[in-house]
């Protein structure tokens, strides 16, 4: 079965693509992989400029910890719709985002925004805004609430 991917962060806002994702998959006839991404921001060793670079020490509990808030996310999609959940990991979540479409052959990634403006978007980003640029499929973004 092919299945759209639903992206969230576990926050109220990308809960909120949860209901019209789930209901535009059951009209698709689509089931949904949710996913989730564990930013793993590689670093050298401090004392070692040579070596390679490595991941964050709490990068495996961070992983466990998702792991468990993503089987929870996945009962408020319902039973009605198949759903698979996916915990990657990259040091983009964007491109991670991009990649795992790739991988799973969703037909299109559904992602929330937050809609951060001015000062917190210049230095927070958009996660939506860098999927929408990068992906090779379409993007449905849910814009946050008014």
């Amino acid at each position: 079965m092919t299945n759209l991917l639903l992206t969230t962060d576990f926050s109220d806002e990308s809960k909120r693509a949860f209901q019209p994702a789930r209901e535009l998959a059951e009209k698709l006839g689509l089931g949904i992989t949710l996913l989730t991404v564990v930013q793993d921001l590689k670093a050298i060793p401090h004392g070692a400029p040579l070596a390679p670079q490595q991941s964050s020490p709490g990068l495996d509990q961070a992983v466990a910890e998702a792991r468990k808030n993503i089987a929870e996310a996945a009962q408020l999609l319902g039973e009605n719709c198949p759903v698979k959940t996916v915990v990657a990991t990259g040091e983009s979540i964007a491109k991670t985002i991009t990649r795992t479409a790739a991988e799973i052959h969703a037909p299109f990634i559904a992602i929330s925004t937050h809609g951060r403006t001015g000062l917190r978007h210049m230095v927070l980003g958009s996660v939506a805004e860098e999927v929408v640029r990068n992906s090779e499929v379409p993007v449905i973004c849910y814009p946050p609430a008014s």
